[in-house]
């Protein structure tokens, strides 16, 4: 379990890095074109900057958030096995037990609904008849 965690965040934590590395980059154009732009005006670059700053700080957001997400579907993951084989344990290991709880919750269905089980039973032996009488 913790190898697909471990792949599954590894694979959100490569992505936001890529994101973060594309946005650091384009924050870098940015930068690079408000400098060529420098004799334009001075607000064009101030804004291109923030808008570069922006972009730079949503990324890394997005980053953590995407980290948190992979962590909290990992665990959740991590717990569901965990169950699955606790209960699977128990049931090896307590065959007798497992099948009387079986048998108790059938019996429990059939007094609960006597003529459906009843029409059940019929339709059943109906098909095991058929079945060897072909």
């Amino acid at each position: 379990m913790n190898t697909s965690r471990d792949k599954v965040k590894s694979t959100i934590e490569s992505t936001a890095s890529t994101a973060h590395r594309l946005t650091d980059d384009a924050a870098d154009r940015a930068k690079k074109a408000t400098d060529r732009t420098a004799g334009v005006g001075a607000a064009i670059s101030e804004k291109a900057q923030d808008v570069a700053g922006a972009v730079s700080e949503y990324a890394g957001q997005a980053k953590q958030s995407m980290e948190q997400m992979a962590s909290s579907a990992a665990d959740t993951m991590g717990q569901a096995k965990d169950a699955v084989v606790d209960w699977a344990s128990d049931a090896a290991q307590h065959p007798g037990d497992t099948l009387r709880a079986g048998a108790d919750e059938l019996t429990t269905l059939v007094r609960r609904y006597p003529v459906a089980a009843v029409l059940v039973g019929i339709g059943i032996g109906f098909c095991v008849a058929r079945t060897f009488h072909s």
